[in-house]
């Protein structure tokens, strides 16, 4: 028996009778409800009239009620229930407020004790009518929402037989008693409106809310009258004895009155004579599911002991709806059906190359704002940029962008300013992001943070995350005549419960719709946002959700109404230090191998582009992995070297897992053995490369892999198996069958170099290019050297082109000079800053003497000189490949010269240390300017040797203010400083100069350990009233406009939304270019790119020579190049090219040319010749 806890009533009218298994946490709460004119614990104890055992209570007895329900708290509920009252009558409205009052009073303090068990009902008689009406009254949610399942036994939804007394008898029986009738009588006798409206709404709720109920009803009589004692008079046996006694007097006295007597009673006996209470319709509601027991009605709720066959039938039914209770409800079951059998283990993991399993809680994902307000918007259009936009680092999207632009995953729904800085809260938002940036790591990431409830601000907000692999939707199966959410959940999720999916895809049709999709990929499903097939419109409407996520590469068109976009970036520099720490960690052990650690964080300082590279985390993981199979006498020093060996160590456990070596041979094997016995596999990897980058594809499916079968001789493995096996790849999912799979490179940067192995295997060998994949987009050049031609000076063939140039210089140095010829020769960029950065870029991968490098090294300081000149800036510089040899010549140029290029490189995120050395040597230049500019050179560098520390903080007691700002500028980008330059940092809050007390706070600000004394001095600074108002009026002025400056770029930009202008209007377009105002000039050039097929007419007329100068001057801020190839004139802007057929024989461009270009640039006549022709 279990321990009895007592009658204290905590709350009011709520006892607890059982609280559950002493040794596991209860987790849901039984709350029996007595009926009309009895109370606890009387209702629920039978009592054996005989005396042979004691009275048991069914709820508390530990082999009954107690074993049931298990892991429970049991209690009674206590409600005014007399039946005849010496007050005001009861009504029933205050008899479930007192219920619901009590019920609202124990949720709190379950809520309270971070306890939310769901509740199950026993209700007896009119107690259920009771519960039902609490659960109408509670337009609050938490008696609503606790409740979960019910069951009623001989509850009168549709009356009782007390509406066959006489009422008048039960009132004077009332008033023999000096009491007043309960106003419940009513709801016991016909059925009333109010009543039949109460049962309905009820069973809207049930089914709304889908509570698990069952009703049992009496099969056995009741005396009507036994509440006021008169039962005896008409019972069965009375019935018997008035017969036997009307007999014999219409024997022995014919003319008695008996028989009169009789008749009456007999009258009396019709209307109050033993009757089934509650019968099967109105228990049952005429809806709810039901059962019978062999008992009468006072019987219902107390049972003998367990063996009795009516408890059994109750007990049964309590324990399966306890036990669905504990399963949750349909929605519940469908969350925990996903979080259980779909976000598995093995779905979220994260792999190494080495196959180690990476945590999820140490992924790093880092975003960055892309769609900002306002101001921010303001200036992009504006075209300032801090860094260089055609460094591999910038393309590869790894350099660190303003503290101010990154934001963290975990608060990417926290309010921010949207457009037209107007606060939003985000729920629709975008995140981009390259192959192999992390957008897989993302998605995990934010399902198993969600998962185990570490994001606080998302499970306040969701319910759920849904995440949906869009390329899914590209399945056979799923292209039917009709698609819609249950189908997508069935196939997702529920392959074997449809009703989950109907019950999910119901969810979404609330209002407070509190599921978040994770929709990723979008790129992959592109081709099904036209068109009005059933998928296409289903897409739309995924698309518009109100809470969703969408991931996607940046090639994808930007969906409508977005709160926030987002771009995935690489690691910080802090994140690639403990990736390598953890790396060279011994897993069980937890020893960091410090030795090697230190190693390669060394290299990394003195390789500035593998540095940069490596904050792509396959590029890091791939180093990490192959590091211990580096020559210590011979690290690559160029990225191509180090895709060279990552290449080797990967071929090395490949060539196990494709069967043609065992381990032991693998590892004795040199690297020349290893890729001769994967020759057939490497041809494969590429031929899908190069085709791949022809085409625009990233992603190969089964299609692309027929296109390719039958050029190779047979592999060791069919070809999907041979994929499979390959780590250069990764499928989007693993669970599909091996011939259904799609693939793409574990980074487009090995795409790019598996490619630019193919053009290089072709080029060597004299042999043509095959296209493959189908259909083709254009005929392109089947011979290397024409391919070269023709697609040097598109973007996206920039980073082949490197590795070319780093292939082709680990064979021969010939080779290598023909390829840099063949650059050098037509067709060559008529504008010339596009072809001086395709050569900077080659230069960087080839290592070693090369004869024609101090000829193009000469040529590319002659251009940043002229970009100088032409300009007043130089972007030029600030790519990270631009050589030192062709610095140092111009930094001879003069202080001019020497001062705006230092300036440039603060725009630089890594500076080699040889340019550093100069730098500093550049602090005590005898021109103060050029001092000045060799300070704010070093403003982005966060880890700049001691000594040059140091002599910055020399210059915080210089009187000019710009040195002073500048050195402290630059001292706050530095991660720790030591306590003397803090102290010297300190003594400028005293400054005179406001904008030196700004910087010292700022520069202060990026300290985490201030000693007290810099502490008080910053506090100090709150009371500065004239550097607020400064800081106020900048931000004032800051915000001013040029409201006819506005409507000349307005009018201009309104004109690029036609995709067709006449040629009128695009000569009045380039009539803008001679604007004064130098915006809109390139608001006016930028839009004639987007109609850069009247370029050629607009050439040879009047605007040419500002036409010329205008693009001449934005190619140094973007990707822009002319072109002429057999008779076409081709523009390239970014990834765009179109061309123009030259039907006027009469233009030279020759003459052209030397008439617009500008006085000092560099000879661009020799690279007409083939217009000349």
């Amino acid at each position: 028996m279990a321990t009895d806890v007592g009658r204290s009533q905590n709350p009011a009218g709520l006892v607890q009778v059982f609280d559950g298994s002493a040794d596991t946490e209860t987790d849901l709460d039984v709350i029996a409800i007595h009926g009309l004119d009895t109370r606890s614990p009387d209702t629920w104890t039978w009592r054996d009239r005989g005396q042979s055992s004691g009275p048991v209570n069914w709820l508390q007895d530990s082999a009954m009620l107690p074993s049931i329900v298990g892991r429970a708290r049991i209690f009674t509920c206590d409600w005014p229930a007399q039946m005849l009252q010496k007050s005001i009558p009861t009504t029933l409205e205050e008899s479930a407020e007192f219920l619901l009052q009590t019920m609202n009073h124990h949720l709190e303090q379950n809520t309270q004790a971070g306890k939310d068990r769901p509740v199950f009902f026993i209700a007896s008689c009119l107690g259920g009518i009771i519960l039902i009406k609490a659960l109408q009254l509670s337009d609050s949610p938490p008696l609503v929402t606790a409740t979960r399942g019910i069951v009623f036994l001989a509850t009168p939804f549709l009356g009782t037989a007390f509406k066959d007394i006489p009422y008048l008898s039960l009132k004077a029986w009332g008033s023999f008693n000096d009491q007043s009738v309960s106003a419940l009588m009513d709801y016991t006798r016909e059925p009333t409106p109010g009543l039949d409206e109460l049962v309905c709404g009820f069973l809207d709720l049930q089914k709304d809310k889908h509570y698990h109920v069952f009703a049992f009803w009496e099969s056995h009589e009741t005396s009507l009258l036994g509440k006021i004692h008169l039962a005896w008079l008409f019972s069965c046996r009375a019935f018997l004895v008035c017969r036997i006694f009307l007999v014999s007097s219409l024997i022995f006295y014919p003319f008695s009155p008996l028989p009169l007597i009789f008749c009456l009673w007999l009258s009396g006996f019709r209307f109050c004579g033993p009757r089934q209470l509650v019968n099967e319709s109105s228990a049952r509601a005429q809806i709810l599911e039901r059962q019978r027991l062999n008992r009468s009605h006072v019987l219902m709720n107390k049972f003998r002991d367990p063996g009795c066959a009516d408890y059994k039938q109750v007990a049964s039914k309590i324990e399966e709806i306890v036990r669905k209770i504990r399963e949750g409800t349909l929605l519940k079951q469908a969350d925990a059906w996903i979080c259980d059998g779909y976000y598995t283990t093995e779905r979220l993991k994260i792999s190494r190359l080495s196959g180690e399993l990476v945590p999820l809680d140490r992924c790093y994902v880092n975003l960055t704002i892309l769609q900002q307000s306002g101001q921010d918007a303001g200036r992009s259009r504006e075209g300032t940029t801090t860094t260089s936009p055609f460094s591999l680092l910038a393309r590869q999207k790894v350099e660190i962008p303003d503290k101010t632009m990154q934001i963290e995953l975990a608060s990417i729904f926290k309010q921010r300013k949207g457009p037209g800085d107007r606060m939003v809260e985000p729920r629709r938002i975008l995140i981009r992001g390259r192959a192999g940036v992390g957008k897989t790591t993302l998605c995990k990431k934010i399902v198993y943070e969600f998962s185990r409830g570490a994001w606080s601000e998302w499970t306040q907000l969701f319910d759920r995350i849904l995440w949906v692999p869009l390329r899914n939707l590209k399945l056979e199966g799923r292209r039917g005549p009709v698609y819609d959410f249950t189908l997508l959940f069935h196939h997702e999720y529920f392959g074997s419960r449809l009703d989950l999916a109907e019950e999910l895809s119901r969810a979404l049709e609330t209002k407070n719709n509190r599921t978040l999709f994770l929709l990723d990929g979008l790129d992959e499903v592109s081709q099904d946002l036209t068109g009005d097939g059933s998928m296409s419109r289903f897409l739309k409407e995924l698309l518009k959700q109100p809470n969703v996520i969408i991931t996607s590469r940046p090639s994808a068109n930007t969906p409508p109404h977005l709160d926030l976009e987002l771009e995935t970036i690489g690691f910080h520099p802090d994140q690639v230090e403990a990736y390598v720490e953890r790396a060279f960690t011994t897993p069980g052990t937890g020893k960091v191998d410090l030795n090697r650690t230190k190693e390669v964080l060394s290299f990394l300082k003195g390789h500035w582009l593998i540095e940069g590279l490596v904050r792509i985390p396959i590029q890091l993981d791939a180093l990490c992995y192959t590091w211990d199979d580096f020559d210590p006498e011979s690290v690559p020093n160029t990225m191509t070297g180090m895709y060279e060996a990552i290449e080797q160590k990967l071929w090395k456990k490949d060539v196990v897992r494709l069967q043609k070596m065992s381990e032991y041979q693998a590892r004795g094997a040199r690297p020349a053995e290893v890729q001769r016995t994967v020759g057939n596999e490497l041809r494969v990897l590429e031929c899908l490369a190069f085709n791949g980058m022809h085409s625009g594809v990233l992603d190969f499916t089964p299609a692309h892999r027929d296109d390719i079968v039958d050029i190779f001789p047979p592999l060791a493995l069919p070809l999907d198996e041979t994929l499979a096996q390959l780590s250069f790849l990764r499928t989007s999912d693993s669970s599909t069958k091996l011939k259904d799979r799609e693939y793409h490179f574990i980074h487009l940067t090995f795409q790019e170099y598996f490619a630019a192995r193919y053009f290089v295997r072709q080029w060597k060998e004299d042999k043509q290019l095959e296209y493959r994949f189908k259909p083709q987009k254009y005929a392109a050049p089947t011979d290397p050297v024409s391919f070269l031609r023709a697609h040097k000076y598109i973007a996206r063939y920039d980073v082949l082109w490197r590795f070319v140039a780093g292939l082709l210089n680990s064979e021969k140095d010939d080779e290598t000079l023909r390829f840099f010829n063949i650059l050098e020769e037509p067709p060559l960029d008529l504008l010339g800053p596009a072809h001086q950065r395709l050569v900077m870029h080659c230069l960087g991968e080839v290592s070693g003497d090369l004869e024609i490098r101090e000829r193009l090294e000469t040529r590319l300081s002659e251009w940043l000189l002229f970009e100088c000149q032409f300009t007043g800036e130089t972007k030029l510089a600030t790519e990270l490949e631009f050589p030192e040899t062709a610095l140092s010549i111009a930094f001879d140029k003069g202080p001019y010269f020497t001062a705006m290029i230092l300036r440039s490189l603060e725009r630089r995120v890594i500076i080699p240390s040889g340019i550093l050395a100069f730098i500093a040597a550049q602090f005590e230049h005898k021109d103060g300017n050029v001092g000045l500019a060799a300070i704010e050179a070093l403003g982005a560098q966060s880890a700049l040797p001691t000594e040059m520390v140091t002599a910055i903080a020399a210059r915080l007691e210089r009187k000019h203010g710009g040195v002073q700002s500048a050195a402290i500028k630059a001292l706050r980008a530095q991660s720790a400083l030591p306590t003397e330059i803090v102290t010297a940092i300190t003594a400028r809050l005293e400054d005179e100069d406001g904008g030196v007390r700004r910087a010292a706070i700022e520069a202060l600000r990026s300290q985490s350990a201030l000693p007290t004394e810099t502490v008080t001095a910053i506090t100090a600074r709150l009371e500065d009233e004239d550097s607020h108002v400064r800081r106020v009026a900048v931000s004032t002025l800051g915000a001013q406009s040029d409201e006819d400056r506005h409507v000349r770029w307005a009018a201009i930009e309104a004109l690029g939304a036609q995709s067709v202008l006449p040629t009128e209007t695009v000569t009045a377009i380039a009539a803008r270019l001679e604007h004064e105002d130098e915006y809109v000039q390139r608001t006016a050039s930028r839009l004639l790119r987007s109609h850069a097929t009247h370029y050629y007419g607009l050439v040879s007329g009047p605007s040419a020579h500002f036409l010329y100068r205008s693009v001449l001057r934005e190619s140094f801020h973007e990707q822009q190049s002319w072109y002429v190839i057999d008779k076409y004139f081709h523009v390239s802007s970014g990834e765009q090219t179109t061309n123009t057929g030259i039907h006027q024989e009469s233009i030279d461009f020759k003459v052209m040319i030397s008439k617009v270009q500008p006085p000092n640039m560099p000879d661009l006549l020799a690279s007409l010749q083939l217009c000349s022709n």
